[in-house]
């Protein structure tokens, strides 16, 4: 059971053990140990039965390293292959913080790679991250990775993951297994490779010299040399026995006689000595032990809210003074576990002799837990006390929370979990699941709990303010299963009805009905509506860190902004949205990919080639990580026109076959357009114009057909086309495409048309328009691009002649004068200087002197 939740991970789990104050020190075997590590072997297995000291020799080797060190406390829920890995990369991270960095957002948020690419991931990074600590350290010792506790790992998924680690075991990294029984690895390959180092019971046995000095040295006890001969005999050397027969052994009057007394298994000695242990304890402490039992981990304030005493964390402290099976969890003494077996027999005791009192225990944990904005741990103690109307009562509390910013698969498993009728009778829970399968793109499976939630909600009083929330709720949900299908018309009518239900207050509603609204209106080309919708859910989700509504929200801004040309506000808004997520959570939410896949475009128009290469791969990573096949595509194109650009054609055609490969599997139709649409810039840049025309014939969008804003990215592409083969009708679709943007505020596209029309026959004219809407914007790769050269476009006339003042404004601007000069000169005032500028301007289509002295020249004016 997870106890001290943070958002996501419990960073406990992750804190490197110190030994214990009085554990025996074991020189021989941490040589052994340091051995291993000096060969180079790719494996420490630590294997023995429970109490044999093995956690307590790791703590003491690793202390002795000067490496870097990464330690995971595993238990029995980290046999999830989702959960283990996300503790194995953030473990890693202690060591490196670049190992893993684009896998961990993934793992955070719910997604689990194929084994493939996470072992490759993986295994890059730890090599990346080993040549870059051998610029510090010419010979570093490896990433040392120790975990313990190994033996709750059973799911053949890990242990082929952790296999796989091994098969190609890169230089930077040592695993270490503590556990009590061999994994199902290839240890035999591994023993006869000289690949792994092994301590197992007979190795970690006290012998009778260790023995005398564990008692003299770590209690105060001596013992005659045949009752210490006798004791180690009747352990087997087995360090928790020794440990509780040294406590018994302190309060005993006659030694040799208890020692006398010592037989049978490991079990039957534990058992018997735990219970002598316990019963010489004030009653008070053994009050305790029993009713702290239940938890895992355990803290001052939480005992104190358990067991309904006021002194828990001096309680703490002793039972640590005393050695009685209590190991710190953080350097601050805040948090502490019991010893594994310990606990155990605690538990049992528990059980067999108050089992009563158990629900009660758990209800109180529960209540802590809640109380400390502690939502997993809560939930989990609800369970143990069998209130599954409290779990219930939690889940619908917390669920969006934990949807979208904790734990997504573990809401689901607990959901499914819970009574069918119990579960029935809960709309808001069936809603929560319809959001699950949206935000993880498995639509389908999402119909039987929408059903679901709209046979709950029936149930209920229709007027009731919670009946309209949870009514908004699910046709928000709803709306985006009908987009998916087609049914553009009823999502936007659902989204409109889910937004009317919603007030202020509910900031949550509002985000994801806005949401759900925006987008809405971004499929229907109502781009004003959808900025304002998309622009409230944002700020709704922003106000209570809802980063998976604020990162599709910014998502589909961007992919209104883009073409609509509005590249800076695109840029600040989507990189503040992005370190706010970063910096919040850790976490990759739906559609980050498709984010940094458009700030890519941004950046590679601005001609920061370098920024746009690594945004632009790191989105693919992030899309191929998450599953997410939209994101990966729009990724991929992007980089194909990238490299198509900078000569890298083996790898643009690598990408654009790749995005290809995506669609086959399933995509929205204006993803297949614009896969068309490079891919036709691709063989047309070849000279190949008889495919790229099949191609585009194939869309079954013509040339002629109507322009719209799901049209552009062919009509442009058809527009290329024409260039290429000097058709007579490049200039007229130009002009169309022109006309449509212009009446859209599409300025992207608008750029775009107006630069390939330049070429087309619009002449400098068109260049010169291009660039007055393009350069404040940072437009440069357009232009670039396109071997655009003044020279050799066609002049046009102007639509409007200069006038005679004009002329002369315009004459002495090209001799460098200023404003003040041309104003002497001319003999008229500054401003009116002003004003004869500002209408050569409109009347050349530039925004800057320089751009108009070169105008000029190029249409022989001066």
């Amino acid at each position: 059971m997870r106890t001290l939740a943070t958002p996501l991970l419990l960073m406990p789990k992750l804190h490197r053990p110190a030994p214990p104050r009085r554990a025996l020190a074991r020189p021989g075997l941490v040589a052994r140990l340091h051995a291993g590590l000096e060969a180079r072997h790719p494996l420490t297995l630590i294997a023995a039965p429970a109490g044999y000291g093995k956690t307590t020799l790791a703590a003491q080797w690793i202390a002795h390293l000067n490496g870097a060190v990464a330690w995971l406390s595993l238990d029995e829920a980290d046999d999830d292959p989702l959960r283990f890995c996300t503790y194995l990369v953030a473990a890693l991270q202690q060591v490196h913080p670049d190992i893993g960095a684009e896998l961990l957002p993934v793992l955070r948020a719910g997604h689990l790679p194929s084994q493939a690419t996470l072992v490759t991931t993986l295994l890059n990074d730890l090599e990346a991250a080993y040549v870059d600590r051998q610029t510090v350290e010419p010979s570093p010792t490896p990433f040392v990775c120790v975990f313990d506790d190994f033996h709750v790992i059973q799911r053949p998924a890990i242990l082929s993951i952790v296999q796989a680690l091994l098969a190609h075991p890169p230089v930077g990294l040592h695993l270490v297994l503590v556990t009590r029984e061999d994994p199902a690895l290839p240890l035999a390959r591994l023993r006869a490779r000289d690949q792994l180092t092994e301590l197992r019971a007979a190795d970690l046995r006290f012998n009778e010299v260790e023995t005398a000095l564990f008692l003299q040295t770590g209690m105060d006890l001596a013992l005659t040399e045949a009752d210490l001969t006798r004791l180690t005999e009747r352990t087997e050397g087995w360090a928790v026995g020794l440990q509780l027969a040294g406590l018994s052994l302190q309060t005993h009057a006659d030694p040799t006689a208890f020692v006398a007394a010592l037989s049978g298994s490991h079990r039957f000695i534990l058992s018997y000595l735990t219970e002598e242990v316990l019963a010489r304890q004030p009653s008070s402490v053994q009050h305790f032990l029993r009713d702290t039992a239940i938890l895992t981990r355990l803290s001052g304030d939480l005992c104190d809210a358990v067991t309904g005493r006021s002194d828990s964390a001096d309680m703490l402290e002793r039972l640590l003074a005393a050695n009685l099976f209590i190991i710190p969890l953080d350097d601050e003494g805040r948090w502490y576990r019991y010893h594994h077996l310990f606990a155990d027999l605690l538990q049992h005791t528990l059980q067999r002799k108050h089992a009563a009192s158990l629900p009660g225990l758990h209800q109180r944990a529960s209540q802590w837990y809640e109380r400390h904005d502690m939502p997993i741990a809560s939930v989990e103690h609800a369970r143990a006390a069998g209130d599954m109307q409290r779990v219930v009562t939690l889940l619908e509390e917390y669920g969006w929370r934990l949807l979208t910013r904790e734990d997504a698969p573990m809401l689901q498993q607990w959901i499914h979990a819970l009574p069918q009728a119990l579960r029935q009778r809960s709309p808001r829970l069936n809603t929560l699941l319809v959001w699950a399968h949206i935000l993880h793109g498995t639509y389908q499976q999402a119909t039987p709990y929408l059903a679901a939630a709209h046979a709950a909600l029936a149930d209920l009083p229709p007027e009731a303010t919670e009946t309209r929330a949870l009514q908004a709720d699910i046709l928000a949900a709803e709306s985006f299963l009908a987009q998916v299908q087609g049914q553009m018309l009823e999502a936007l009518g659902m989204a409109q009805q889910a937004r009317s239900l919603v007030p202020e207050a509910q900031p949550r509603l509002v985000g994801s009905t806005a949401l759900a609204l925006g987008v809405a209106y971004r499929v229907a080309g109502r781009f004003d509506e959808a900025v304002a919708s998309l622009e409230e859910a944002l700020h709704a989700a922003q106000a209570i860190d809802d980063h998976v509504t604020a990162m599709v929200a910014v998502a589909h801004l961007a992919l209104i902004w883009s073409p609509q040309g509005r590249l800076r506000r695109l840029v600040a808004s989507a990189e503040a949205v992005l370190e706010r997520t970063e910096v919040a959570v850790q976490m990759a939410p739906l559609m980050i990919g498709t984010v940094h896949a458009v700030l890519g475009q941004v950046y590679y128009e601005w001609n920061q080639v370098a920024k746009a290469r690594a945004l632009l791969q790191h989105a693919l990573r992030m899309a191929q990580l998450s599953s997410q096949p939209t994101s990966a595509i729009y990724a991929s194109l992007s980089l194909a026109r990238l490299c198509q650009e900078t000569g890298e054609a083996e790898a643009a055609a690598r990408y654009l076959r790749d995005a290809g490969e995506l669609l086959a599997q399933g995509a929205p139709a204006w993803v297949r357009l614009d896969w068309v649409a490079q891919q036709v810039a691709l063989l047309v840049a070849q000279g190949q114009l008889a495919e790229a025309e099949a191609s585009l014939t194939a869309t079954g969008i013509p040339a002629e057909a109507p322009v719209t804003y799901r049209t552009d990215a062919i009509h442009l592409a058809w527009l290329r086309w024409m260039i290429a083969r000097h058709h007579p009708q490049a200039l007229a679709l130009a002009e169309r495409i022109v006309q449509s943007a212009e009446t859209d505020g599409r300025t992207g596209t608008l750029i775009y048309a107006l630069v390939l029309g330049a070429k087309a026959g619009g002449g400098t004219a068109w260049l010169a328009r291009a660039r007055q809407l393009g350069e404040p914007e940072g437009y440069q790769r357009v232009f670039s691009e396109n071997d655009l050269d003044q020279q050799a476009l066609p002049a046009q006339e102007l639509i409007e002649p200069l006038t005679e003042r004009e002329c002369e404004v315009l004459y002495l601007l090209a001799e460098g004068l200023t404003y003040a000069q041309i104003a002497e000169r001319l003999i008229i005032s500054i401003n009116t200087v002003r004003y004869h500028v500002k209408g050569i301007y409109g009347k050349l289509g530039v925004a800057k002197q320089v751009q108009a002295v070169e105008r000029a020249r190029a249409l022989g004016l001066i």
